[in-house]
């Protein structure tokens, strides 16, 4: 009979740490929230090839054309919108304008605050 208890309280031990294994393993991240921002440009074309975006350092795109209008928030990405889903935070922004292969002009670092669920436009003018 003593053996039995044994056994059994050895099993709840058993049963009762893989149970905590299961859940600490558990991925418990809760979704980062996030919020769009949207750059595009009213430069002349013949003033420019590409305007590389450029956030917090790194290039996350380039515009080739000149937007028509001011784009709609949640705009997908095209040759003249860059459009992108970013953490909610505060970014430093720039550009960097290249014709003809040569860096011809730049934008000095801004910053753009991104909050939930909500679009931040910014246009380089000339």
């Amino acid at each position: 009979m003593k053996n039995l208890l044994n056994n059994t309280r050895l099993g709840s031990y058993v049963f009762l740490s893989l149970l905590l294994l299961v859940f600490s393993c558990k991925d418990n991240k809760m979704p980062v929230p996030e919020g769009n921002l949207i750059f595009y440009t009213n430069y002349t074309p013949e003033k420019y090839d590409r305007i590389d975006i450029i956030v917090d350092g790194k290039v996350m795109g380039s515009i080739s054309e000149t937007a028509a209008a001011r784009p709609e928030c949640n705009a997908p990405g095209t040759a003249s919108v860059v459009s992108l889903m970013l953490p909610v935070g505060t970014y430093a922004v720039s550009g960097k304008r290249y014709k003809g292969g040569e860096q011809v002009g730049n934008w000095k670092a801004s910053s753009a605050s991104v909050t939930a669920e909500e679009c931040k436009r910014i246009r380089f003018v000339e």
